[in-house]
């Protein structure tokens, strides 16, 4: 069997949950107060329109070398060949004007924003985006807290922000010195975590006090956090490593290698934990490289911290022909799990010149099968999860072609 252990230890994001949603208050704060108006519907719509591893890559002490790798499981029916995955639905298709990010509100709603701080609410019933508020500027990223007490904002000039919902107040600001890549709150919404271009600290959402900061080997793209919040798995993009942090201790475990990586993302119970990998090759008479996806799989997550050990073991590999637009690789760039863990949903994107259309897909957890899959149009750049995880959303487009929303409805249970 094919298994990866390593000596680790840290703190995940289980997910990014965004929403773009404020304005703007006294002495240049952005104001909580109309906030819970704007989450309630709205009687009058406005649209906002017109506008792992098959072979292991050695790593960095202190990584232990995997043992003999598991095979994944054999499939359900080995006399015939698996069914084609089938087309999503597309609910909505909607062109939004200026929009740069997109998250799922308390509400249902998902929430839009845009480079000038307007933001707006797309009631996915419906297709009716409703007008939100205008930021003093643009917002970058903005994300609920699970238990729904806090919400906080990344802006453009790389403030971040936390406000208490009830208080209507802001907790605290934070004034990072290097670039911010992401932010998210911990599964039980105790910390935030703020992911910089080589540290990743995690703040007690409570008093702003930090709680911790690890000295990263490259940038914080994408990391996870267990639902006990005592281990971060942390990724760099095209790196081959994840790395694995305490915050309990503030140690960092280890790395387990991979081949490069560019998308990672853990069940909502924290037992599996699913990971792009690619392989750099170069792309013919461009003169540069690009990542060809080799593998997207599930890994089960067997933690020791007494012996501070993590392992992980090949559940199965998700199926998953590397498609090509032209002469062009669709490597992963997000991957996440429904709320019931039941479903992986992963966006392709495209790399280099030509043809820039994505793919949406659709995994079964169980059996690693393909059970749904959507061509896109060009440049997706974000997605989110809608009605307890039965409808994704996606933003496309850049430049002078617009931006436009587009909800596909997942498979029926």
């Amino acid at each position: 069997m094919r298994g990866r252990t390593v000596l680790i230890g840290g703190l995940t994001l289980a997910f990014g949950a965004l929403c773009a949603c404020i304005a703007l208050g006294g002495g240049g704060f952005l104001a909580y107060r109309f906030l819970p108006t704007l989450l309630r519907p709205s009687p009058t719509p406005v649209l906002v329109c017109c506008a792992p591893p098959s072979s292991p890559t050695p790593g960095r002490a202190p990584t232990v070398a995997p043992t003999r790798p598991p095979q994944p499981a054999p499939a359900p029916t080995p006399t015939r060949a698996p069914a084609p995955p089938g087309a999503l639905t597309l609910r909505h298709d909607l062109r939004v004007e200026g929009v740069t990010a997109i998250a799922a509100a308390p509400d249902g709603r998902l929430s839009l924003f845009t480079a000038n701080g307007q933001t707006g609410f797309l009631d996915p019933r419906t297709g009716e985006i409703a007008e939100g508020p205008t930021a003093p500027e643009g917002i970058d990223e903005l994300v609920f807290a699970p238990d729904g007490r806090f919400f906080a904002l990344r802006t453009v000039s790389e403030e971040v922000q936390v406000w208490d919902i009830e208080g209507q107040q802001m907790a605290f600001g934070l004034t990072p010195e290097e670039a911010v890549r992401r932010i998210a709150f911990s599964p039980q919404s105790t910390l935030l975590l703020v992911g910089g271009e080589s540290t990743l600290s995690g703040y007690y959402v409570e008093t702003g006090r930090r709680a911790f900061a690890f000295e990263l080997h490259g940038p914080a793209d994408a990391f996870a956090m267990t639902p006990d919040e005592r281990l971060i798995f942390q990724m760099s993009d095209l790196s081959p490593d994840l790395e694995v942090w305490d915050t309990h201790t503030g140690e960092r475990w280890g790395s387990i290698s991979f081949d490069p990586l560019t998308a990672i993302a853990l069940s909502p119970d924290g037992r599996l934990l699913t990971a792009a990998e690619n392989e750099m090759r170069p792309i013919e008479d461009e003169g540069y490289e690009g990542p060809f996806p080799t593998r997207v799989a599930l890994w089960r997550v067997s933690i020791d911290p007494d012996r501070r050990n993590v392992r992980l073991d090949l559940q199965v590999e998700l199926e998953l022909q590397p498609e090509m637009e032209g002469k062009f690789p669709l490597p992963l760039k997000a991957l996440q799990f429904t709320p019931d863990g039941r479903w992986v949903v992963g966006l392709a994107d495209w790399v280099g010149e030509g043809d820039m259309n994505g793919r949406l897909y659709i995994w079964e957890t169980e059996s690693g099968r393909m059970r749904g899959r959507a061509v896109l149009p060009p440049r997706p750049w974000q997605m989110a999860l809608l009605e307890e995880g039965h409808l994704a959303a996606v933003l496309l487009g850049s430049g002078p072609s617009g931006y436009r929303v587009q909800l596909y409805e997942l498979p029926s249970r």
